[in-house]
């Protein structure tokens, strides 16, 4: 009977772990499928985030290149404009200075008079010279010494008014009027300089 009793409990212990031992082996297997599972969760969160993260820096990069374009055209336009506006001043203060000194007005009225008597077949036609006029009253006797109509067959009659209140002078024939002023002067002069500046700008740019 003690044996029986004896196998009975020998029996109940190697059947307590043996099923100790399943039940182990059950928690150990279905630990590493939640292992596994939460493993291939979380590697497919870290590459929506890989993604994510991946198309937020391709769209910040073509945002910020598109900003450095704009930018940069911005910068290229107002660097152009700067330096058109420097050299406009540029030209405006040399120019304003050649129409204050009464030999450069002397030698271009000459000329414009001179182009004039070649080209006039009539010889009855008079240019009318607006000056400002202080200027007037010192070139006034080297007009009618210079360029007046006179006894020595001066083909052009050029009369000098003080009419100008700008430097420079203005000149009237056959009804038409053509300013000789510092701001004439400049507009033609920047619109020559203007498109090599923008062309260097743009070689420089690119």
């Amino acid at each position: 009977m003690a044996h029986t009793v004896q196998s009975f409990i020998e029996t109940l212990r190697a059947d307590g772990v043996e099923a100790g031992r399943k039940a182990a082996e059950q928690i150990r297997l279905a630990a590493e499928q939640q292992a596994e599972q939460l493993l291939g969760q979380a590697k497919a969160e870290a590459r929506t985030i890989i993604e994510e993260a991946e198309a937020q820096r391709q769209k910040t990069l073509e945002r910020t290149q598109t900003d450095l374009k704009l930018a940069a055209r911005d910068t290229v336009g107002a660097l152009r404009d700067v330096l058109s506006q420097a050299i406009n001043r540029v030209l405006a203060k040399a120019v304003g200075e050649a129409f204050e000194d009464d030999g450069f007005l002397k030698d271009l009225i000459r000329q414009v008079a001179s182009a004039y008597a070649e080209a006039d077949a009539t010889g009855k036609q008079t240019i009318e010279v607006n000056l400002p006029e202080p200027m007037r009253r010192k070139l006034a006797a080297w007009a009618i010494d210079a360029l007046h109509q006179g006894g020595g067959g001066q083909k052009l009659s050029v009369e000098l008014h003080g009419a100008l209140m700008t430097a420079g002078f203005e000149y009237k024939l056959s009804g038409g009027t053509v300013e000789v002023t510092p701001d004439a002067v400049v507009e033609v002069l920047s619109q020559i300089v203007t498109p090599e500046l923008q062309q260097l700008i743009a070689a420089s740019h690119t």
